[in-house]
């Protein structure tokens, strides 16, 4: 895959990213409305006022997890083989969830919040974390073989 086709990939979920902040369907409350209809449907779910709450931050903050760690991701494979990728590709998502929490202080119904950009950056170390990881494993693994 060119250099420029992995641009094109981080420039999308950058996309994606900002339209997530960008409509209302995606704010606390709708997320909250719709895992309290969903659990009208478990049997063992509890179906008292308070059943949604923690299930929507866990939901909501794993999206987090979930979204800066793909754009880590995305950003670290555009960069491969420099030296610096693993440290670019975190500081690309930690600034952009800077700009997306910031972004998101303008809308209505949305909430910036420090804490959320330290989630996203979280979402990204353990990302590249993951990365570093599998990348090791499979290095390892090749030497075991041509030995």
């Amino acid at each position: 895959m060119s250099q420029r086709m992995r641009w094109m990939f981080v420039i999308g979920w950058c996309i994606v990213i900002y339209c997530f902040s960008e409509f209302s369907i995606f704010t606390g409350e709708s997320t909250e409305r719709v895992l309290r209809h969903l659990l009208t449907y478990w049997p063992f779910a509890s179906h008292g006022d308070s059943g949604a709450s923690p299930l929507n931050f866990l939901v909501r903050k794993s999206a987090h997890v979930t979204a800066f760690g793909i754009l880590a991701v995305l950003v670290f494979r555009a960069l491969v083989p420099r030296r610096w990728a693993y440290v670019g590709a975190w500081a690309f998502a930690a600034v952009y969830a800077a700009t997306d929490e910031w972004h998101q202080s303008f809308e209505p119904g949305r909430t910036a919040a420090v804490t959320d950009v330290a989630i996203d950056a979280s979402g990204a170390l353990l990302a590249l974390a993951a990365v570093w990881m599998w990348r090791w494993v499979r290095h390892v693994r090749r030497k075991e073989f041509s030995a």
